[in-house]
């Protein structure tokens, strides 16, 4: 009795000692953004997504996806920005090219030319717009370059996911060095 208990005891202190002691009780991933949790919810670390999945597809696979994933949402986000910003500055142009601009006006029968009233206005204006048009160029090759990249990203992540969730998950004992000492990891 006292060697079984000193035995249970052991395999305690191993399981606390392993890296992912808790790696054990995943059963399955979901995607969360460019991140991962397990069947709870909770976030799935990375030294835990690498036992589950294996160093292999995490290096070939989830880094450069996350990377797919984070650079695309960035440039989505800037593009939107910067056309956003770019039709606000082209529209401000026209308003200040509209205001500065050679007008007629008629009056009783005949046409009275009126100069405008601030000859910069109009360099201005056409600066305003020429920038505008700068920016929703710059804009648009950035949703053009953000989009694929974020999708590929997305289905790459998915995949993974997918991969791991749809494998036959047999029971595995592994036991080596951890980085507080010596672990015993279990996998069902």
């Amino acid at each position: 009795m006292k060697k079984f208990a000193i035995l249970c005891g052991l395999v305690a202190a191993f399981l606390c000692l392993a890296q992912n002691a808790n790696a054990q009780y995943i059963t399955e991933i979901h995607r969360d953004r460019a991140g991962f949790t397990d069947q709870v919810g909770l976030p799935i670390s990375d030294a835990e997504l690498i036992n589950l999945i294996g160093p292999e597809i995490y290096r070939e696979t989830v880094v450069g996806a996350r990377k797919q994933y984070q650079v695309g949402r960035k440039l989505i986000i800037g593009g939107a920005i910067g056309m956003g910003a770019g039709l606000v500055s082209v529209l401000g142009g026209l308003g200040v090219l509209a205001a500065s601009s050679e007008d007629y006006t008629y009056y009783d029968g005949q046409y009275e030319y009126r100069h405008p009233e601030s000859p910069a206005g109009e360099a201005f204006g056409i600066m305003l717009m020429a920038t505008g048009y700068v920016a929703v160029i710059a804009g648009g090759v950035a949703l053009d370059a953000g989009i694929p990249l974020h999708i590929i990203g997305k289905s790459r992540l998915n995949w993974v996911e997918n991969d791991f969730n749809g494998r036959n998950h047999a029971v595995t004992a592994r036991f080596g060095a951890a980085p507080h000492g010596v672990g015993l990891t279990m996998n069902f």
